[in-house]
């Protein structure tokens, strides 16, 4: 059996702290993309171009079993429904209500890879879920309704596919992420015959880079990564971090003064990840604990005897 990789102190900084970065801008940069061409065009180019350059690094290979190609139309729906969303709500709101995945993640973990979550990360969980929900309250009305439900939509489909990344945690990373994307891409081009709008711009450019290398390439290996080396519960609840941080560099760059609803969901959000990632010195949680590790020396010690007689 293939050694559980673990989710040490070390691993957050060099995983997760860079992740952070990368996902807080991409709602930014995808924001203003979308002023220049159709949630279905910038989304098609996103994963041609990054299913492409992961098909070549990734030694030329697009397994298509059942639970890769689940893995791309999950990512595929996430994708487009996100981006519909931000279409009609800011980035920080899109960033805020797109980490309601928790919430479908965790029973999604259970139900499908059985995975159990603890109390602390259910806790966390709920009240980071909770600090969504009080900055949600402005957001329930005009068309940002619909934009929201968009946004929604898009945490649940992201859900399903993190947990089929935590399901596949044993195989490597890049032929999986070359199926996602270039598998995920058909029902992103064929979207394009329908809603074909895009003005080729300087603009669009530099916000099609970053949306292809950062939050293509960059980020979805870093959240494959993270999603091998710790549960579900943990890693998904750490996410709170993102929309808390993207709320940050909203307000900072139009020079806005938040709402008492969005400091108090945003306040929320961060003691959910304190709650979730909080522990006592102890094990590691993903390391066997002594006792199991002697019991299944003594099962391996009994099996190697039966071979030999």
């Amino acid at each position: 059996m293939q050694k559980e990789i673990q989710f040490s102190n070390g691993t957050l900084l060099r995983w997760f702290l860079p992740y952070v970065v990368v996902a807080s801008l991409q709602y930014q940069f995808t924001k203003d993309g979308l002023s220049y061409a159709s949630p279905f065009v910038l989304m098609s180019f996103r994963y041609v171009l990054v299913g492409i350059t992961f098909y070549f690094v990734g030694g030329r290979k697009i397994p298509l079993d059942r639970d890769s190609i689940l893995v791309a139309i999950f990512a595929s729906f996430s994708s487009i429904f996100w981006a519909i969303g931000l279409s009609s709500v800011s980035a920080g709101d899109s960033a805020v209500l797109s980490y309601t995945m928790p919430l479908f993640s965790i029973p999604l973990a259970f139900l499908i890879i059985r995975e159990r979550v603890s109390g602390r990360e259910l806790a966390g969980a709920l009240i980071g879920f909770g600090g969504v929900l009080v900055y949600s309250v402005t957001l329930v009305h005009s068309s940002q309704f619909f934009g929201s439900l968009y946004t929604i939509l898009g945490a649940v489909f992201w859900g399903a596919y993190s947990v089929y990344y935590r399901k596949l945690r044993a195989r490597r990373p890049l032929p999986i992420l070359t199926t996602q994307f270039l598998v995920g891409s058909i029902p992103l081009l064929i979207g394009t015959i329908f809603y074909p709008k895009i003005e080729i711009t300087t603009n669009l450019l530099i916000d099609l880079a970053y949306i292809v290398i950062f939050t293509g390439i960059v980020q979805f290996f870093l959240w494959n990564g993270l999603l091998r080396r710790g549960r579900v519960g943990r890693i998904t609840t750490l996410a709170f971090a993102i929309p808390a941080a993207t709320v940050l560099i909203d307000y900072l760059r139009f020079l806005s003064v938040p709402s008492i609803y969005s400091v108090i969901g945003a306040a929320l959000m961060f003691v959910g990840i304190f709650v979730s990632t909080w522990h006592k010195s102890g094990p590691s949680e993903d390391s066997p604990s002594t006792k199991e590790t002697s019991i299944q020396r003594d099962l391996d010690s009994k099996d190697s005897h039966m071979k030999i007689e």
